[in-house]
């Protein structure tokens, strides 16, 4: 290793430290209750699906400190599976409760310690990706990748936040390694397979995301796609019959799909659509939406405490996914205008908004969005994202003039596709983050290219003098 290599792993290192002092930074100012506006006790680190996540993750804990079997713990699978698990984890390893008495987070919990882990794991895996990368890649590229990943400020801010995403990057980040490995036996495919099944159950949104890896492996290696693809969708299947498994135990239905992967279409773009095609307020068409949810109810006898059995929601569930298809695939041109509005905002990047501002704003103040704060973010994160955008379209360009590392690209291209479609129709800047780890590698080539082109610039203006 030689001098140059050794500088690179210490200026990593040096981000390494920064983000375990940000973790430090975050807890010490942001671990407090704030009040909402109706009054409540509201933690500045922990609220909204956080808390639904905390809280789940104390009742989980609770059960099996009390000898409850596994498979008997745990609520409703309405939203991801592993974030409630990773906290019950660390509140039986520490010892300690999540919650206190009166069911608010507790400021007792040493949740530095959950902050500190993801963060060594993100930093470890990025390390081990630089290894396998100059295997591929050359040097000078694979140093910037890692760069951008360590330092990037929205990857690095996540880092610091109870938020699912530095566990779901730690994710990305392994699959990639085990993707690039050079001879694939059959139990690299099949710990692939298993990984895509855990990045489910971290986010929701990589439910699908086999579909694009067996793509890329199609294009890799067709003598043993089917081999391949056999033994990836088997070890896949095993997490998904895990869950389903445990829900066939706790209420006695076997389902592996969460809720919010059902209704989010119901519950954040139906009501724009309705509100659009008939010409009403964004009120309206929710008060729209729930006449009909009620119609729909006392025809399906499932009115009032019948709907709080859990069987009976999933019917619901079932009903909002293909209700929400169905006017979606019958406006289609209103359909389109809305997401692609949403995608276009959905590609602003947001370094500060999700950790820094979420943890710090009052509010008392009203909403953050539509604020001062907000809006004085607008154009320098236009900026940011331009600045970004610039070097990884001329990656792209240089890669599509030489085509050289084709197989790698292709994935790369696949996977920002791919996170596009299934997230940028909600239009939130916060669901972007995970393809800046795909971004990261046109980037660095853009950068690198940008470089020699100034170099050869400097060099032949030199030489005509």
């Amino acid at each position: 290793m030689n001098i140059r290599e050794i500088f690179f792993l210490f200026f990593v290192l040096t981000g390494f430290i920064l983000s375990i002092l940000n973790n430090f930074y975050q807890i010490e100012y942001f671990d407090y209750f704030r009040a909402s506006l109706d009054g409540s006790k509201l933690h500045s680190m922990i609220n909204s699906d956080i808390f639904l996540f905390w809280k789940e993750g104390a009742l989980t804990a609770e059960d099996l400190i009390n000898g409850k079997n596994y498979f008997l713990t745990g609520e409703e699978y309405r939203r991801p599976y592993l974030p409630s698990r990773i906290y019950a984890f660390f509140s039986i390893l520490m010892s300690q409760d999540l919650l206190t008495n009166d069911g608010l987070v507790s400021l007792e919990f040493n949740k530095i310690l959950i902050l500190i882990s993801q963060t060594i794991i993100f930093y470890f895996l990025i390390i081990f990706l630089y290894f396998v990368l100059i295997k591929h890649l050359p040097k000078n590229v694979s140093k910037i990748i890692i760069i951008f990943l360590a330092f990037e400020p929205t990857l690095f801010m996540y880092h610091s936040s109870f938020l699912s995403e530095s566990i779901f990057f730690s994710f990305q980040i392994l699959l990639l390694i085990f993707i690039l490995f050079k001879n694939h036996s059959n139990f690299s495919i099949f710990l692939i397979g298993l990984i895509l099944g855990i990045l489910y159950l971290q986010r929701s949104v990589a439910i699908f995301y086999i579909i694009p890896i067996l793509i890329y492996f199609y294009s890799l290696n067709k003598k043993f796609f089917i081999r391949y693809a056999l033994i990836m969708l088997v070890s896949l299947s095993i997490v998904h019959t895990f869950v389903g498994y445990h829900n066939l135990k706790r209420i006695g239905f076997f389902y592996n799909v969460s809720a919010q992967a059902k209704d989010g279409f119901y519950d954040y773009l139906l009501p724009i659509i309705i509100s659009e095609k008939n010409k009403i307020n964004i009120s309206d068409a929710k008060i729209y939406l729930e006449d009909k949810k009620k119609i729909w109810m006392k025809k399906n006898n499932l009115e009032n405490k019948s709907f709080e059995d859990e069987l009976n929601r999933l019917k619901y569930y079932d009903y909002a996914k293909n209700y929400s298809l169905n006017i979606m695939i019958k406006n289609p041109l209103l359909t389109s205008k809305i997401i692609l509005k949403k995608t276009l905002h959905f590609f602003i990047i947001d370094p500060l908004t999700h950790v820094y501002y979420f943890h710090r704003w009052d509010n008392l103040d009203g909403s953050f969005y539509g604020s001062d704060t907000q809006k004085k973010w607008v154009v320098p994160r236009i900026i940011y994202s331009l600045i970004i955008y610039f070097f990884v379209f001329l990656g792209f360009y240089n890669f599509f003039r030489n085509e050289k590392n084709n197989k790698l690209f292709f994935l790369i291209i696949l996977s920002i596709l791919y996170f596009t479609i299934v997230q940028s129709w909600y239009g939130g800047t916060r669901y972007f983050a995970p393809i800046l780890i795909y971004l990261s590698f046109p980037f660095a080539f853009g950068l690198v290219s940008f470089k020699n082109f100034i170099q050869n610039n400097l060099i032949k203006n030199e030489s005509s003098k």
